[in-house]
């Protein structure tokens, strides 16, 4: 099989050849401090070092280096979303980041020397302070269907899938539910899904509305006669804490939530023949039943450290239902703080306990964070490639 191939079988939930393997998504990169130690450990040039995610800090890998850890996977990113290395964040307030398309501003202390910033929060909630629906419908939202934020994404599309076998990714095209978070501040919008959830709702639908129209344009951008260059979709959504869901599933989430989360799915599906990779942190066990009714084919990150997020649990309750995309080693313990021998140790557990039957993408559970020692890293993904055979 080729790598394409391969991952879509995966996300069929049958066996491929071996286990595919990701690097380099929004949510299984890796931060740019962390990069540049790898980089020198295995002696591999980058001569153009890039944000793929300036919030995050995470690098755009070079192909040198997904080569070299054999990656199946290839993330198609519109050249807006990626900065040079020495990108210098604006200055708001007391406050230096980016602000995004909907508004919110990411920041950290504008008294911190730029190299002291690891990554940047939400800290400017443009609707914390709206009390009523008719506010947010009248907030001045995006235009999802402008395409100067795509621009070179046809050309990269063409040459990633005309020269290469490659599987084609997304980055995150949705975000419905966890935007109102960034948008209210995360304590507002929590109270808001218990007390005013109208407000809530009335703030999903309008960021239904922008994604629809983004994801249409940006599939529509990578439209080559009746084929479309990209197989995978990803969208975002956290729904869950370390130790459980941050909402009561039943009661929030089933009525609230998951129809407007649906009908988005159910649009991406129809637009064109794409997976679906969601991402949610945390312990999400309760939601997986809930994920494969509403069309998402994959769960990243698999956060193997969670609550009872156990690997081979996982796989014997929810095999038959999701692909699991990540859960390779504990990213808070093992990965930064353990040797390299603890890493393999870990890495060979979980996908023994994930492979079986495929239905599995071996990736970093969420990104590799700046303190992770390069021989960790080197040792997570050999490890994997020398068990990835079926």
């Amino acid at each position: 099989m080729n790598s394409r191939e391969r991952v879509l079988t995966a996300l069929k939930r049958q066996v491929p050849d071996m286990v595919p393997l990701d690097l380099g998504g929004n949510q299984s990169g890796l931060h740019i401090v962390a990069y540049r130690k790898l980089l020198e450990h295995l002696e591999i040039h980058d001569s153009k070092i890039q944000y793929c995610d300036f919030v995050q800090q995470a690098a755009l890998p070079c192909e040198e280096l997904l080569q070299r850890f054999q990656i199946d996977v290839r993330w198609l990113r519109p050249e807006s979303t990626i900065v040079p290395e020495d990108h210098a964040p604006e200055i708001e307030g007391n406050f230096q980041g980016v602000w995004d398309q909907f508004g919110v501003f990411w920041g950290n202390s504008a008294a911190k020397d730029v190299d002291e910033i690891l990554y940047y929060d939400p800290v400017i909630h443009p609707l914390s302070d709206v009390t009523t629906v008719q506010e947010i419908r009248e907030y001045d939202w995006p235009d999802g269907s402008d395409r100067t934020p795509l621009k070179g994404l046809r050309d990269q599309a063409m040459k990633l899938r005309e020269t290469t076998d490659y599987a084609i990714a997304t980055p995150p095209i949705g975000c419905i539910y966890e935007y109102t978070t960034f948008l209210f501040g995360f304590t507002k919008a929590m109270r808001y899904l218990q007390k005013n959830p109208e407000l809530i709702v009335a703030t999903m639908e309008e960021l239904e509305k922008y994604w629809t129209d983004y994801a249409t344009t940006f599939l529509n951008e990578v439209k080559f006669g009746d084929e479309y260059y990209v197989d995978i979709v990803s969208n975002n959504g956290d729904l869950a804490a370390q130790t459980g869901p941050i909402m009561n599933p039943q009661k929030v989430y089933v009525p609230i939530i998951k129809p407007i989360e649906k009908r988005f799915s159910d649009k991406l599906h129809s637009l064109a023949d794409v997976k679906i990779n969601y991402h949610s942190c945390g312990s999400v066990t309760h939601f997986i039943p809930h994920f494969s009714e509403i069309g998402y084919d994959a769960l990243n990150p698999v956060q193997v450290g969670a609550y009872d997020m156990e690997p081979c649990s996982l796989k014997s309750r929810f095999g038959d239902s999701i692909t699991f995309w990540g859960g390779l080693c504990n990213t808070q313990t093992t990965l930064p703080f353990g040797g390299p021998d603890k890493v393999r140790e870990e890495v060979e557990y979980n996908m023994a306990c994930l492979k079986p039957g495929g239905g599995y993408i071996a990736s970093n559970v969420h990104n590799i964070l700046s303190e992770v020692p390069p021989e960790n890293i080197v040792a997570m993904f050999d490890t994997a490639i020398e068990s990835r055979r079926y």
